[in-house]
Parts: structure tokens; sequence; C-alpha cells
């Protein structure tokens, strides 16, 4: 999803379309900590200079919570997360290439409230309550005067996804790479995934020149050390259409994109290499991406086949899928989570569209299994 078009999720929270309206233009959580019914929203600007200096968490809880309860569970849950609270007091936040260390350079955090980032007040600091629907922020100033947190991007889980999660792998080697493609072009499905073996040292353009030889559905146009054009499937990427281009990214994992030099970027083990289609005003990091299938699904006889889409992928509450046209009698679709439990099983006739409630499962990362005679296919799922 294109994150430049998507507002705030407030729904879930019940709050009134006024403020809802007053929401719009903030980006929406991605990464919710905690469990309970009611949830608020945690955003830290470093006040840095940088275009990603703000950034949102949601959590979750039940009652009344704090500003100090909201900072170390988000600690705990992410791993590019820091925060050093001492005597009540908060004095330093880390996350990823952000810092904000008091004293430095006379600047200390203040912390806010409110019931959305239009309306935050200063507050008595991070033992000050938190109800359903509020908002409680950081923000790094030298208080004078003392500056609000600007409007923030969503902290993305960096457990999401993982080279786990890679359906299609290239090349050999003990050390590996996972590239992310994001065409952010608001379909469904915008952003994708492959795994790259290597040994030694090796670049970026490299990795993108053997996943274009191995997997038939995607183009690369590079050309004097630039990545132009790529296109995969129904997506398309055309250097300076519209105003667009590619950026790229390097990361340890999806919750620390950094933008990078470029096609000669040295792929590091263990990392993760991104490519971003956008206009640069804003700048926008790859999102959260599903697995590159395989080029071809086989049936059980071995035959190649189209298989069913699943849609929309990722999803809030609801699944449609389509049978193949040629499909007879009645099919099997399952599903499984990331462990591997079967979470959903149903017979759908296969003239009928199908369609899967998911409302009841938890957030995270599924594999959609569908068999109808002999043909049988299976695609990722993101629920979210």
């Amino acid at each position: 999803m294109n994150t430049r078009l998507l507002s705030f999720l407030v729904a879930s929270w019940g709050l009134t379309s006024a403020m809802v309206q007053a929401q719009t233009n903030f980006p929406e959580i991605k990464f919710w900590v905690g469990t309970g019914t009611d949830s608020a929203v945690l955003v830290v600007d470093f006040h840095d200079g940088t275009w990603d200096s703000s950034y949102a968490w949601g959590f979750r809880f039940n009652g009344t919570t704090t500003g100090e309860e909201m900072l170390n569970a988000v600690a705990a849950a992410d791993l590019n997360f820091s925060v050093a609270i001492s005597g009540g007091f908060l004095n330093d936040i880390h996350y990823g290439n952000h810092s904000g260390i008091g004293g430095t350079n006379n600047f200390y955090w203040s912390t806010w409230s409110g019931t959305s980032l239009s309306n935050l007040t200063m507050n008595m600091g991070i033992s000050t309550p938190v109800s359903h629907g509020d908002w409680f922020a950081c923000s790094f100033t030298d208080f004078n005067p003392p500056l609000p947190p600007g409007p923030p991007i969503p902290a993305f889980d960096p457990h999401y996804f993982t080279a786990a999660d890679v359906e299609f792998w290239v090349g050999t080697g003990p050390d590996s790479c996972v590239l992310v493609i994001d065409f952010l072009d608001g379909s469904p499905s915008s952003a994708y995934a492959w795994g790259y073996r290597f040994s030694g040292s090796v670049t970026a353009e490299t990795m993108l020149q053997a996943i274009d030889a191995a997997d038939p559905q995607l183009s690369v146009a590079m050309a004097g050390g630039f990545l132009n054009d790529i296109t995969y499937g129904s997506h398309s990427g055309i250097g300076g259409n519209n105003g667009n281009y590619w950026g790229t990214w390097s990361a340890t994992n999806l919750g620390n994109w950094q933008m990078n030099m470029g096609l000669s970027t040295p792929l590091t083990p263990g990392s993760f290499f991104g490519c971003s289609y956008m206009n640069f005003n804003p700048v926008v990091r790859p999102g959260y991406p599903i697995p590159a299938p395989q080029p071809n699904t086989k049936s059980e006889g071995g035959d190649t086949f189209s298989p069913m889409h699943p849609y929309p992928n990722p999803t809030h509450d609801q699944l449609w899928l389509s049978w193949p046209e040629d499909c007879q009698g009645v099919g099997t679709v399952q599903l499984t989570n990331a462990s591997g439990q079967l979470v959903l099983s149903q017979i759908w006739p296969c003239r009928a569209p199908v369609l899967l409630s998911l409302e009841h499962l938890p957030n995270g990362l599924y594999q959609l299994r569908w068999q109808a005679g002999r043909k049988v296919g299976s695609f990722p799922v993101i629920k979210k």
C-alpha cells in the first residue's frame, strides 16, 4: 500500500467522526505492542533534521496505562528501540540510526498528551495516565521553545518478515540477503521479497541481475550503475514516469531501513536490500513484503497452471478467491499459520467465489493452500 496515501486507522478506537477527520493524513499504525481491548498511540520525534525523525507505534492495554509502561513495552518488543529511564525521568531513546541522549547540546525529552496529534499539550512526564484513544508523545527539544512532535511515520515490526519467510531463493553460498521490491502502486500487494545466497564480496547490482535471470516474471533495467526500471507481473516502475524513480535501501531488518548509495552497495550477510518506487516527496521506505512465489505452481500430476490469487492481500478481515476457470466439482481451501498449524479449512463449489473470514485470527503471515481435483496451489497471506 502506498504510504503517502495512508490515513491513521482510528476506527478500532470507536472515536467520533470529527476526530477521524482531524487525524487524516497521519500514517497507519503497523506495529502494535501489548494486548487488551483498549489502545493508544506512542509517538517519538528525535527532531534531528532527518526526513524520518518521528515514528509511531500502537499500544494495546486494559483500563489505564502510563507513558512509562508504553515506552518499556515498545522497547521490549522492538529490537531497534531502546529507552533509558531512571527515577521516573526519561533520559535517552535510541531507534535505528536515531539517538536522543539527554543533555546533548542542552536537548532533553519532553512528553505530551492528547486525543490527536493536533491537540497535544505538554504533560507531567512519563507517569502521566493514558486512556483508550489517547496519544502519548516524546519530543527531543532544547525547550527554547519546547517543540511538539511532528507527523510520524509508522514504525515497522522487525519480526514481521524475515529470511525464513522467503520462498524463492537464488544463488549459492554461505551468506544470504533478502531483496525487497515495493512498487508503492496502491495495489493490495505491492511489495515482494526474494532471497539471494552468495559468498564473499557481492554488490546489489549482481544480486538484482541474478534474481532477474532466475524469475521470468521479473525484469530489471540497469544502466551505468543506475536502477532505471523494474516490472514484475502486473506491476511496473519505469524511471521518470510521473516523476517517480527507484530509491534503494539497506537494513538488518524491516524496522531500520536507511537509504544507501545505490546498486554499488556491497551486500552484508544477513541483511536486507530494498527498492521503492516514489517521487521522493516524501521519501517512502519499502513496506511489508510478501514472498515472491516460485515461477510455476505444479499440480500433483506435474502440470503447470495459473493459480487463483487471494484478494485483498494483505487483508484486515476478509479474503476473496476465484477458482481456475476449468475447475470442476468442489475444492478445499486451508490456511496454516507461521508455525504450520491448520487454523482454517473449508470446502467450496468450484463455480462459486470463495469468501474467507479472518477476523478471528491474530495478525501475521499465513500460508493458503487450495486443491481442486488434481490441481493444487499455495499463496502467502498477510493479515494485519
